[in-house]
């Protein structure tokens, strides 16, 4: 690795007062330290090859002092990396690293002691972040700035005041571009930063709307023509989900498998996403891409082999010792799961629409 030797331009004209007495170049006397030697017509035009002058041997036989034609910067460098690689000059690295720090408004301090690819800076708000230096210059050639945390957390609390909101932290369960906030009260509640600017979400705990009111996670069995699935999702009213807004046709025989109720809507969105994001992670073979069921099923996705109905069981019990609410059983088969406050209208002896 090359060692950077900070030092003006005007000390490469005389190296003696630059650079360590080992660091001198090599004079009549230093040919009789056993530091000093010859310097070998190839390292010289290897050196020069890349932009750079040999000015003489320091520290022991496996370094040399190179100049730096561009910036008049003298640095020690291993033998090896002037003959076999390109020589680095350290103080023309800075100094792009800086104008680009400043073209982002932003001051390089300098390297962080534990990644030599990440260094300091000082923001225009005064706060100092830590930034790879890549990304820094990549900003640079676009024309970006530099996105300071901490006011940006001050930002988002300030919006979340505005509708009578504290942010509380980052998300508990939610993915990037969510924060935890709390609600006058009391509810703690993660809630996507969008929605918080323009006041656009209600409390779980105590707002009239479907985030606060019960609702369930959901299991449907959907026999398609060659491809029985089983869907996963979320509703307050299960069976009105699956026979008037899924658009399945009449003639694909369907049926709940089970309904999992929670205290809100809130709380079980949160649920049901968690659960799709196991089966992707942990089985993506069970999922069943939009375009194998293409307008069967009016979802986006959220569907499965019937296969993974096991695992989705599985996962619903999980949900159900999280959160004890009331339980519903799964429905039987030839059954059908009715929900708290439905009645089945039956048709020629077979469950239809309820009502």
């Amino acid at each position: 690795m090359n060692d950077h030797i900070p030092m003006s331009a005007a000390a490469v004209a005389a190296p003696a007062h630059a650079l360590s007495e080992e660091a001198q170049p090599i004079t009549d006397s230093r040919r009789r330290s056993h530091l000093a030697g010859p310097v070998s017509p190839g390292w010289v035009f290897a050196a020069d090859r890349h932009g750079f002058d040999v000015i003489g041997r320091m520290r022991d036989k496996d370094h040399l002092v190179l100049c730096c034609r561009a910036c008049n910067s003298p640095f020690a460098v291993r033998v090896s990396v002037v003959r076999d690689a390109r020589p680095l000059c350290h103080a023309c690295i800075r100094s792009r690293r800086a104008a680009a720090a400043a073209a982002v408004g932003a001051n390089l301090v300098g390297p962080t002691p534990d990644d030599m690819r990440v260094g300091f800076f000082v923001l225009s708000c005064g706060h100092v972040v830590r930034r790879q230096y890549q990304s820094i210059e990549r900003a640079a050639e676009v024309g970006f700035s530099i996105d300071c945390p901490t006011c940006r957390e001050a930002r988002y609390a300030e919006e979340a005041r505005a509708f009578g909101w504290t942010l509380a932290g980052p998300a508990v369960d939610a993915p990037d571009g969510y924060r935890s906030y709390r609600h006058g009260c009391g509810h703690l509640q993660d809630i996507s930063i969008g929605n918080m600017l323009w006041g656009d979400c209600s409390c779980a705990g105590c707002a009239a709307t479907w985030s606060a009111k019960p609702s369930f996670i959901y299991m449907f069995a959907v026999d398609l023509p060659g491809l029985p699935v089983v869907k996963l999702g979320h509703s307050a009213r299960p069976a009105k989900r699956l026979r008037h807004q899924l658009d399945i046709g009449r003639d694909v025989p369907t049926e709940i498998l089970r309904v999992l109720p929670l205290a809100s809507g809130h709380l079980t969105q949160r649920e049901e996403k968690a659960c799709h994001r196991i089966m992707h992670r942990n089985h993506p073979e069970m999922v069943v891409p939009k375009a194998v069921f293409g307008t069967a099923i009016n979802t986006q996705g959220e569907i499965y082999h019937a296969a993974a109905a096991p695992l989705l069981h599985a996962l619903m019990d999980a949900v159900a010792l999280r959160h004890p609410y009331r339980r519903i059983t799964i429905a039987q088969p030839g059954t059908s799961a009715v929900l708290p406050g439905e009645k089945i209208v039956r048709t020629k002896g077979k469950p239809k629409h309820p009502v």
